[in-house]
């Protein structure tokens, strides 16, 4: 449904206006004057220091009481300057839930210009539009998929939400880069992992993107054999001892070592054709190797699984592996 949006041209006292986090329309990480706030943020408050606010930010309310829907950072950068009144676009609506409604749009169009938004800002104002826009977010998700680059379903518009949930330390990770809420979603598709505790652990590693690509894919492996094991992983995990994609290396393609000619004399024991030929590793270092026993004929080949079975059922199999987990 298409709004017609009046607004009035008002001056208003910045002080009076609510810019913390909890405000329904801020999205945004730090704003002028906060900790955090630098480069673009000091410019800012020295540009509106010497010209004052060009462009109006806009607003909904009435009489002095006012919020914000978009120009956060005008509002605060005004406040460092010291400025006490400042220009404001009020829409124009009778009841709040009529303004909502007129400054959604905006407030959704408003995602598209300006300083580049964080991933951070991106999974707080998915959230934040779900809030606001309820049942009527499938009317948005088009301006929403322009935000973020990428199709946006409202399934995935969930999910998304969900991640601006996690604790502080592992939103300043994905804010900062450090963490992809694209990993994250992989993770929280697994009903073996807790996706919280794998977020912590990720947010407090020093991995590389193809570390953080490895260590995920690791924990889904892990998470693969039981949810317990990977709970256990997280609660032993000490970072101080083993970076965290080596530790989830150890867990799901453990070091080998041992003596190579211990295999070499099992698989003597297990009398393969003698037309098979088996190609082992020069050594058991290394997160991973493969043992390759060829046949020439079919015959061969029954044989071949006739033997393995036989040497399962003997044991020789589960001695081989206690070796290549380093268990012997």
């Amino acid at each position: 449904m298409t709004h017609t949006i009046g607004m009035q041209y008002r001056t208003i006292d910045p002080a009076g206006l609510e810019l913390d986090t909890g405000a329904a329309f801020r999205f945004r990480w730090t704003l002028p004057g906060e900790e955090g706030g630098k480069g673009p943020d000091e410019a800012l408050v020295s540009s509106i220091g010497t010209i004052g606010i060009v462009s109006p930010p806009i607003l909904i309310g009435t009489g002095d009481s006012y919020e914000i829907v978009s120009g956060f950072r005008r509002i605060a950068a005004a406040r460092e300057a010291g400025l006490k009144m400042v220009p404001g676009l009020v829409i124009d609506a009778e009841t709040r839930d009529e303004s909502l409604a007129r400054a959604l749009p905006v407030w959704l169009e408003s995602s598209l210009h300006g300083q580049a938004l964080s991933e951070m800002e991106r999974l707080t104002f998915a959230a934040k539009a779900l809030a606001l826009a309820g049942d009527g977010i499938t009317e948005s998700l088009p301006l929403l998929s322009k935000m973020f680059g990428r199709k946006i379903t409202a399934e995935i518009l969930e999910r998304l939400s969900g991640l601006s949930l996690l604790d502080e330390v592992v939103r300043l990770a994905i804010h900062e880069g450090r963490l992809s809420p694209g990993n994250l979603l992989q993770l929280d598709a697994h009903p073996g992992i807790d996706t919280t505790d794998a977020a912590s652990l990720l947010a407090g590693s020093s991995l590389s993107r193809s570390g953080r690509r490895e260590a995920v894919r690791g924990m889904l492996g892990m998470a693969d054999h039981g949810k317990e094991l990977f709970a256990r992983f997280v609660e032993e995990y000490d970072p101080e001892e083993m970076p965290l994609s080596e530790a989830v290396s150890s867990i799901t393609h453990p070091r080998m070592t041992g003596d190579i000619s211990f295999l070499k004399r099992t698989i003597t024991e297990i009398e393969l054709p003698p037309a098979a030929s088996v190609h082992l590793p020069e050594n058991l270092e290394g997160g991973s190797f493969t043992v390759e026993i060829r046949v020439r004929n079919g015959d061969d080949l029954i044989v071949s699984l006739e033997r393995l079975r036989e040497a399962s059922e003997d044991g020789l199999i589960e001695e081989m592996l206690k070796v290549l987990q380093g268990d012997a």
